[in-house]
């Protein structure tokens, strides 16, 4: 989708998505946004303390009104207590009465009542106002002389209070509104309504004065709030000058730091910190040069160092080669013999045999079976010798494969001799040499059989754990086992066991110097753990970049490593003509 096509043009851009104080604030500076908070402050200050005068002062004159009508009631229940113990005859002078009380300001209502709640007598002020009988329930005790809030629609909000008419009234007659002298009777009930219209307006009037008051107030801070703030942002304006002298190579500036307060702390930090930067300046000049003057002395080591690599290099690799030609010339010239000597021993015994007595037969035997033995371990030597020189392709190589393959390779031995080849775990794939990988897991396996013994369970478990950076692979057998002193040599050319057990085990010493060459040709490491009696476990690991096939992402690196590592081998191991010799099978 380009930038042309008309959603990405009607799309909100991200700040068209921020609220308004989102887009302002970025543009304001600190002086904007300290003067935005003051004012922010100065306002939720006012309002809260102008909500907080008008909820008060709205209460207190609730109050002072249900008082005051509190104190009418009273005060009418206790002058027309005659006219009402007059009964019907008393309803004028009561009409009178409530004429003469409705007269006072914010009196809306006046009403007389006999015992039962039905109405005696009334005036009031709202022509639509109707009088009715009093209910029941209003004229229990505990409602009496308590402060009613009703409305009107003349005159709005109003209070009413109901009390009692007492026959003989006294300083104690009331509790609450009920009656506890005794010989006291009720005789009727008056009630009075008063409004707070006139207060109302002029407690309105008082809240705008106040309003009014703090808004002057917040319009007067404004410009000394600037002003302070200009005050108290000048001396940093003054260091925001002078840091930008010093970016423009200035380091002489200095800031007047006579303040006595925190500013005036920054100023002498700001003072010290130009001096400071003066003085690394010059040392880092002086660094530079000295610098400059290692790096040229640095410069011919290492071009005299490349020289003397190259030299030695090319020494390096003319040993390689002279050592190939060895290996060569002494496969060639040690073989060529034996092959002749086990040719005649052959053909002595296959034309003349019959002329032999039995010990020149046996003799030649030997010599036919010990120059085998010669030429196998000659071979092997030179292989030894080629693991790390002689680099093999990698291919993805599938060791439970190999291991199965090497169950059917020993199949025989396996089954002789009762042993059962064991896979704890499943085998990784590996990205290496898949003769080299055979040949580890070849050796392991053969010694295990070899040096099985004849105690039960006999058993090989091969098996492998998985790590972050490498995996660990295990040959264990419950064979003879290894004695301690022999453990660190096992690895070493011609070292074997020393005990009478292993002595009679045909072997050439050279398998397990094999499979530690090979290991430490990918990263890896070996060692053993045995006890004698109990059994052996050979433990070794590759590195992570060999496990995991073509998933491994270091796969290509570990196989672009070998291609060098065989190149520079090949180039070794070449004869001065540039024809490469032949290596081992």
């Amino acid at each position: 989708m380009s930038q042309t096509d008309p959603e990405v043009i009607a799309a909100p851009r991200p700040w068209e998505r921020k609220s308004w104080i989102e887009r302002i604030t970025p543009t304001l500076g600190l002086q904007g946004k300290l003067l935005l908070c003051f004012m922010a402050l100065l306002t939720v200050a006012l309002g809260a303390s102008c909500i907080i005068f008008m909820s008060q002062t709205a209460q207190r004159l609730d109050d002072i009104l249900g008082q005051q009508t509190q104190q009418l009631a009273t005060a009418l229940a206790f002058t027309c207590a005659d006219s009402m113990e007059l009964g019907d005859a008393g309803r004028s002078e009561l009409m009178l009465a409530a004429g003469d009380v409705i007269k006072g300001r914010n009196i809306v209502l006046v009403a007389f009542y006999d015992t039962e709640g039905k109405l005696v007598a009334a005036r009031g002020r709202d022509p639509d106002f109707e009088v009715r009988p009093m209910p029941r329930q209003s004229l229990a005790a505990q409602l009496l002389m308590q402060v009613q809030h009703r409305e009107s629609r003349v005159f709005g909000k109003y209070v009413e209070v109901v009390a009692p008419v007492l026959t003989s009234p006294t300083k104690d007659r009331l509790a609450d509104g009920v009656a506890t002298s005794p010989g006291v009777r009720i005789l009727g009930y008056v009630s009075i309504g008063l409004a707070s219209q006139y207060e109302a307006s002029q407690m309105a009037r008082i809240n705008m004065m106040v309003i009014g008051a703090g808004c002057i107030v917040a319009f007067i801070s404004l410009p000394m709030a600037y002003l302070l703030v200009k005050r108290i942002f000048s001396p940093i304006h003054q260091l925001l000058a002078a840091t930008k002298k010093i970016i423009a190579g200035d380091l002489d500036m200095h800031v007047a730091a006579h303040r006595r307060d925190v500013i005036g702390d920054l100023a002498s930090s700001f003072n010290e910190m130009a001096v400071w930067v003066k003085q690394q300046q010059q040392d880092v000049a002086l660094a530079n040069l000295q610098l400059a003057e290692a790096n040229r002395d640095l410069e011919q080591k290492v071009e005299q160092r490349t020289s003397q690599f190259e030299i030695a290099n090319k020494r390096l690799s003319q040993e390689i080669a002279e050592k190939e030609e060895f290996l060569r010339a002494v496969s060639h010239d040690l073989n060529a013999p034996l092959r002749n000597i086990s040719g005649m021993a052959t053909i002595l015994l296959m034309k003349h045999k019959e002329q032999f007595d039995e010990d020149v037969i046996h003799r030649l035997e030997r010599i036919k079976s010990n120059v085998d033995v010669e030429t196998d371990l000659i071979s092997e030597l030179l292989e030894l010798s080629r693991i790390k020189t002689r680099r093999q392709k990698l291919e993805i190589v599938d060791t439970a494969q190999i291991v199965w393959e090497l169950r059917g390779l020993f199949e025989n031995d396996l089954r002789s001799r009762g042993i059962d080849l064991v896979v704890d775990s499943q085998l990784p794939m590996l990205n290496a040499e898949r003769a080299r990988v055979r040949q580890v897991f070849q050796n392991l396996i053969d010694n295990a059989i070899k040096y099985m013994g004849d105690k039960s369970p006999r058993e090989i478990h091969v098996g492998c754990q998985l790590r972050a950076n490498e995996a660990e692979f295990y040959v264990r057998d419950t064979g003879l086992g290894i004695d301690p002193e022999d453990v660190e040599k096992v690895f070493f050319v011609f070292r074997r066991g020393k005990s009478t057990a292993t002595q009679n085990i045909a072997g050439k010493g050279v398998g397990l110097a094999s499979v530690k060459s090979i290991v430490e040709t990918y990263n890896g490491r070996i060692w053993v753990e045995s006890k004698l009696a109990e059994g052996t476990t050979f433990r070794f690991t590759i590195n992570g970049m060999f496990v995991g096939g073509e998933a491994n992402p270091m796969a290509s690196a570990a196989a672009a490593q070998f291609a060098q590592d065989g190149d520079d081998d090949d180039e070794a191991s070449a004869e001065p003509n540039g024809v490469p010799q032949p290596t081992a099978a």
